[in-house]
């Protein structure tokens, strides 16, 4: 069976659910063709750039833990100083090489898979290639889209694109950016994530309302990380032109809250504004399925889970044209782009999804065939072709695509 091991600190874990939900998501159902082994390393001095709550997390992982699966996952600290982002790659492979080498011989990987091109994909293509083995780097959206435009980071990154085995990318947009750097197209594996149908489907709105505590009434939702880059603030000035009635839930946590907060009291929308926190993914289901739309504002994206996520479950979507947004409203038609920075028109986009009457079993149904699975098969398929062995036996993606 094909053996990939995958180094990126952008993993989700029961100790830290927070970091790397989607990469996560793909390499546990990656188990099921191929042996996994997971190295995620943590800042041996947390970043203050961190919310509380990660940063809590991180600071207590053990270096040996366990998944949700049972399999350990290791913690080796990785030197980081804050504020030196242009060596924040060399520091990252300097510091794993060595317990990275320990774990190679152990488990003997045919192929290493990184996620994020900044710092964990660059030291992942050095580690690669000072260990002998081929690598694969998925690129997520602002590692291109934003970090690889930072004079001291782009020739690094430009450099590890370029020397990659393989390039994943999770939307054709970023693809295409990805090629800017000069690698070549027919190395870059445009593979979008799909969702989980059996953790997000559709469930009965007036009892997911009930479970969320939330009003009859418009209810919009924003799933999203609450920092800068995700443009909640142009929401929040958006929001008031809908009308006294609706109620907005921000669903995430982040650096941003305080600011937010003190934006929503500013607009006298307190009272219609909730902030959830993070929530785990088992829960979101309620969220999508509880609201009228999903709003996600952002100025920059790769391919947003988030997207497919409220798709999956029914709920209509309105989004910045950004990225592989427009890629992800295209699987079903049912939801809207609006220009980024733009809260007219994004109040506009939100009014009119808010007055529609929306098919949500229909749009839940366009969504069986975009799976987690076939994802999670596309990966296997592209480690597999930079060496011999093939992965576990192809799934039955009807018996997946039927939902729960």
């Amino acid at each position: 069976m094909l053996r990939i091991l995958f180094l990126s600190g952008l993993y989700s874990t029961p100790r830290a659910p927070r970091a790397g939900v989607g990469n996560a998501q793909i390499l546990h159902a990656m188990r099921q063709y191929a042996a996994i082994k997971v190295v995620a390393p943590v800042p041996c001095c947390v970043p203050p750039t961190l919310s509380s709550g990660s940063a809590r997390e991180l600071a207590h992982l053990p270096v040996l833990d366990f998944d949700d699966d049972g399999s350990v996952l290791h913690h080796p600290r990785r030197l980081h100083i804050p504020g030196l982002h242009s060596l924040q790659a060399g520091l990252y492979a300097a510091s794993v090489a060595l317990p990275l080498r320990r774990i190679v011989g152990q488990f003997r990987p045919d192929v290493l898979l990184s996620a994020w091109a900044y710092p964990d994909g660059t030291a992942a293509v050095v580690l690669g290639k000072w260990l002998g083995l081929p690598s694969v780097v998925r690129a997520m959206g602002s590692d291109i889209n934003d970090f690889a435009q930072k004079p001291r980071r782009r020739p690094q990154i430009r450099w590890a694109m370029r020397n990659a085995d393989r390039v994943i990318a999770v939307s054709a947009a970023l693809g295409a950016e990805i090629e800017k750097l000069g690698v070549a197209r027919e190395r870059i594996a445009v593979i979008p994530s799909g969702v989980d149908l059996r953790a997000f489907h559709p469930v009965d709105r007036a009892m997911a309302r009930r479970e969320l505590d939330l009003p009859e009434g418009p209810l919009v939702v924003v799933p999203s990380r609450l920092s800068r880059e995700k443009g909640i603030h142009y929401f929040l000035d958006a929001f008031p032109r809908l009308g006294p009635t609706a109620l907005a839930v921000l669903v995430g946590d982040g650096q941003e809250e305080d600011s937010l907060r003190a934006q929503a009291a500013r607009l006298g929308i307190t009272a219609q504004v909730r902030f959830a926190g993070f929530q785990p993914e088992a829960r979101m289901k309620l969220y999508y399925s509880a609201a009228d739309v999903t709003c996600l504002p952002s100025t920059e994206e790769g391919w947003p889970s988030v997207l497919v996520e409220s798709l999956a479950c029914g709920c209509p979507v309105v989004a910045s044209n950004v990225g592989g947004v427009p890629e992800i409203i295209a699987l079903t038609g049912d939801g809207a782009t609006v220009p980024p920075r733009d809260p007219g028109a994004l109040a506009t986009a939100l009014a009119a999804s808010l007055a529609r009457v929306w098919d949500r079993d229909a749009t839940a149904a366009k969504m069986r065939e975009h799976t987690l699975q076939r994802t999670a098969w596309c990966y296997c398929e592209t480690c597999a072709a930079l060496v011999d062995r093939a992965p576990g036996a192809a799934p039955d993606f009807e018996a997946f695509e039927a939902g729960p």
